[in-house]
């Protein structure tokens, strides 16, 4: 039963995604996934990983387009009408790099 519901999730997934309202092609995909996934731990790696890189790259063109604010704003992680932070006054200030202690070596003791 879960596979039938996989599969129906990633079928509706890709007909939206395409743009087509038939989902022959998104219920072919979904069932091809979802037995992939079901019987070897590699192909779920990968088809996980194919689509975690799909939405990395989805948001990666979201960004480009609208700014770095503008998308923060779309996603409502930052109120409308808040302006971004460009002034180094109001900006995050950076952590100092870290030093390297430097230990002296003690000398070498000459015991004869």
């Amino acid at each position: 039963m879960l596979r039938k519901v996989m599969a129906s999730v990633i079928g509706t997934r890709i007909a939206a995604d395409t743009g087509k309202s038939s989902g022959v092609l998104g219920v072919a995909a979904g069932l091809l996934a979802t037995r992939v996934i079901a019987r070897s731990p590699l192909g779920a790696l990968v088809l996980g990983g194919g689509y975690i890189a799909h939405k990395m790259l989805q948001k990666k063109r979201e960004i480009d387009a609208l700014g770095p604010h503008g998308a923060a704003v779309h996603d409502g992680l930052v109120e409308p009408g808040t302006p971004p932070l460009t002034d180094e006054t109001t900006a995050p200030k950076a952590l100092p790099a870290p030093t390297k202690a430097v230990r002296k070596r003690k000398p070498a003791s000459k015991t004869a």
